[in-house]
């Protein structure tokens, strides 16, 4: 068997390798062979609307992220201020209970006694206030008569 004949690279028009020939082996030619270069093209609407719909969802993309970041945020003062409500109720409870340990009568009984040296009043001590009985008696205005 004999190898198949090699034939050069196809040489263009120009007489490169590695253009396109002149004449193609199926007989058909390029459109553009010996006609005039073709009008320039009028832009369509694609581009500007594939930039719209970008800027669109770059528009969507920071509005979720600042949504999502406003979210952390607020979550994070929840969670602040439930820590905060926290500790101001323990101080609550504690201030009660301070407060009943202060007006209990043996701690008001012990202050009286050490601090302000008090006694326990003596009967002899004690003097009766009787209030006069305004309805009986007559005033200057002449009441009564």
């Amino acid at each position: 068997m004999t190898p198949p004949p090699t034939t050069a690279p196809a040489r263009g028009r120009n007489g490169r390798r590695g253009a396109t020939p002149a004449n193609f082996e199926h007989g058909f030619q390029r459109a553009d062979d010996g006609l005039p270069p073709p009008p320039p093209r009028r832009p369509t609407g694609l581009p500007l609307v594939l930039m719209l719909a970008l800027g669109l969802m770059t528009a969507a993309g920071v509005v979720q992220v600042r949504t999502r970041a406003r979210v952390l945020e607020l979550g994070a003062d929840i969670a602040e201020l439930t820590a905060e409500h926290g500790r101001l109720l323990d101080e609550k409870r504690r201030l009660e209970a301070e407060r009943a340990y202060l007006r209990h009568p043996d701690y008001i009984e012990d202050v009286a006694a050490g601090r302000m040296q008090m006694v326990p009043a003596t009967p002899d001590r004690l003097q009766a206030i009787r209030l006069r009985d305004e309805s009986n008696q007559t005033g200057p205005k002449g009441h009564g008569g």
